[in-house]
């Protein structure tokens, strides 16, 4: 064989060395990158679940009329508060939908919706009710909703 053949076959070797060189430490970085996405981004769904299932909690009836009645307060005044309190809570926490799944997060706007719809057909139902009556009212509604919501976070979570 001549030094030509010789150099030949020796750049070829060379050349599929650092080819291999290099798409095993590409592969090793893509691993890398990975893995520092997974630390970042799942204590952020973690936090956005504990948030979601919070934001649950607050809105159940009860809990919502605890925090939001006042003695003294007028009917009109009730219902604005307990509305706008649900909006709010709601509002406080739409970044979460960026760490939790579609079904999830339409269930939280379904409870949501179901809530408001509630309380104003409470309202409704009642015409001549005073403000504390509509509240030991709605303190005493029931939302299975709530708690269909919070086991489909709970079942979510458990996927991370």
């Amino acid at each position: 064989m001549t030094t030509t053949t010789w150099i030949l076959i020796g750049l070829i070797v060379v050349m599929t060395i650092v080819g291999f060189f290099f798409f095993f430490s590409g592969n090793k970085n893509d691993n890398q990158s990975d893995s520092n996405t997974n630390e970042v981004v799942v204590p952020l769904k973690i936090q956005a679940y504990e948030r979601l299932v919070l934001y649950l909690e607050r809105v159940r009836y009860s809990v919502l009329v605890k925090r939001v009645f006042m003695p003294g307060m007028s009917r009109a005044d009730l219902q604005f508060a307990l509305i706008q309190n649900v909006q709010d809570e709601l509002e406080h926490n739409l970044a979460q939908r960026l760490y939790v799944s579609e079904p999830t997060w339409f269930n939280i706007i379904i409870v949501k919706d179901e809530v408001l719809k509630s309380i104003n057909a409470a309202f409704g139902q009642n015409p001549d009710a005073d403000a504390a009556t509509m509240a030991q009212i709605i303190a005493s509604m029931d939302n299975s909703l709530i708690d269909k919501a919070v086991i489909a976070i709970k079942k979510e979570f458990n996927t991370i």
